[in-house]
């Protein structure tokens, strides 16, 4: 093996053994970040943890002045409900790295609606939105790690445009330290989960529960995540007829006529389930 390959290897697992030596401790998530900023260059990062159909439990985040952080917290309150991963990993998203605009297939929001709830519509966007206060500009690439009952990281890395996209090398050096990642994390998680998320666990009910089928459901959850009902009808196999005919069902059942209307619906949902757990 060759002097510098040698060196290569051993910085490689001394940078391993730091971040297992860090489990046990209360910067584990720092360590984490610092781990991979040494194999991949970002700006910025996050970690948030999902519960399938609760909020968000919040980590870490190196963002730094007090309209990010205030952004972090309107995510946390509510905005986190349109995210593509948080929808993606309601669905089952596997572990793996992913870019935020792969989860998000289609035009996402387009109406200027979307501002009265501290979200920003802008095609500068990967996603075309943004959180009020969230920084702007940013190249997103989320990590998933599937962890037991039914929780999901979203250890999310971001890159201002200004300082170039991320590449595929990029998103292959992150995907050779997933098995790793997750491990680490796992038991990280077992050991600390308590001390990140206070709140009693329960059985979130599902989006009009009791007002539309469970087929009807996937149809809005669907156009909430920014299909287009022909990739709804590919997303389900079934004709474009079909999709039309559910959605227009639902829309019935739920007194709503507009997808704005269909909007402020969940959202009413998803802050009524929060403030049940709290």
């Amino acid at each position: 093996m060759a002097r510098g390959e040698e060196r290569r290897m051993r910085h490689a697992h001394e940078r391993a053994a730091c971040l297992v030596r860090a489990i046990d401790r209360d910067d584990f998530a720092e360590t984490l970040i610092g781990h991979l900023a040494e194999r991949v260059a970002f700006d910025a990062a996050t970690i948030f943890v999902h519960r399938r159909d609760q909020g968000p439990i919040h980590v870490f985040d190196n963002f730094t002045g007090e309209k990010a952080k205030n952004g972090v917290r309107e995510y946390l309150e509510k905005t986190y409900a349109l995210n593509p991963f948080y929808q993606a990993q309601r669905a089952g998203l596997a572990s793996g790295v992913y870019r935020i605009r792969d989860l998000a297939p289609d035009v996402f929001f387009q109406s200027e609606f979307y501002n009265d709830y501290r979200i920003k519509v802008t095609s500068r966007e990967e996603i075309g939105y943004v959180t009020q206060d969230w920084p702007e500009g940013l190249a997103e690439v989320d990590i998933a790690l599937r962890l037991e009952a039914d929780e999901t990281v979203e250890l999310a890395l971001y890159r201002y445009l200004r300082n170039g996209d991320f590449q595929k090398a990029d998103l292959d050096l992150i995907q050779d330290e997933l098995v790793f990642l997750l491990a680490c994390f796992s038991a990280y998680w077992r050991r600390n989960r308590a001390s990140h998320d206070q709140s009693e666990p329960r059985q979130a009910d599902p989006f009009g529960k009791g007002r539309i089928s469970s087929r009807e459901r996937q149809v809005l959850e669907l156009v909430l995540r920014g299909h287009s009902s022909e990739s709804i009808a590919s997303q389900l196999g079934i004709s474009l007829a079909t999709v039309k005919t559910h959605r227009k069902n639902a829309y019935e059942k739920l007194n709503i006529s507009t997808q704005a209307e269909l909007l402020n619906l969940y959202l009413k949902h998803i802050g009524t389930e929060l403030a049940q757990t709290s």
